[in-house]
């Protein structure tokens, strides 16, 4: 191979390197973070979620803006959403928090759906079963005629999804009713956003 090949060569190798470095910065994924107001009979203020860098960890805090006091707990695993509702209809709101984790009973990573209550200003855990009908990909917590559910988007086979209703039942999350079947997620995601 000529210098003149060799050069040209190398530059397209150091040009395609440099290309792929910038392109996998552009697409780098941002942190999910997010504050709620909440304002029921028993607890004035809000809850953030936001990932800690230097940690490695998301951290979820309540400030009690009426007290000042405030908790917070710590995750290492992924938060991909958060939402709130008085999910067991006892007046207090209640932090449903979307999270990327195993369990002990399945090592797998998925997505998952855990439920924390705001008890007299510190963060403890309501339902931690995270098991749904099918693998979960997004939700949102609904009131209709002033009872509080959560409406889900689930796959069910590879690109094939359902949106699904649960109910809380004295120990946790009950199936309800399937609304939707073999959706594409664009057609679920956009029934799930016109649930209230």
């Amino acid at each position: 191979m000529g210098t003149g090949k060799y050069y040209s060569f190398t530059i397209k190798i150091i040009t395609s390197i440099v290309l792929l470095f910038y392109l996998s910065s552009c697409f780098e994924k941002k942190s999910y973070s997010k504050t709620i107001k909440i304002n029921d009979l028993f607890f004035q203020g809000e809850v953030k979620v936001e990932k800690i860098e230097k940690l490695n960890k998301y951290k979820v805090t309540i400030i009690n803006s009426t007290t000042g006091l405030s908790d917070r707990i710590y995750t290492p695993y992924e938060i991909f959403q958060m939402e709130i509702g008085d999910v067991n209809h006892d007046g207090k709101t209640d932090i449903c928090i979307g999270i990327i984790k195993p369990t002990p009973f399945d090592p797998v990573f998925k997505k998952r759906l855990f439920i924390f209550q705001i008890d007299r200003d510190y963060i403890r855990p309501l339902w931690l079963g995270s098991r749904l009908v099918n693998p979960l990909e997004e939700f949102r917590v609904c009131k209709n005629n002033n009872k509080i559910t959560i409406k889900t988007i689930e796959r069910q086979i590879n690109n094939i999804y359902c949106v699904n209703e649960y109910r809380w039942e004295s120990f946790g999350m009950s199936f309800i009713k399937k609304h939707n079947n073999s959706l594409s997620y664009s057609n679920a995601l956009l029934i799930l956003n016109n649930s209230k």
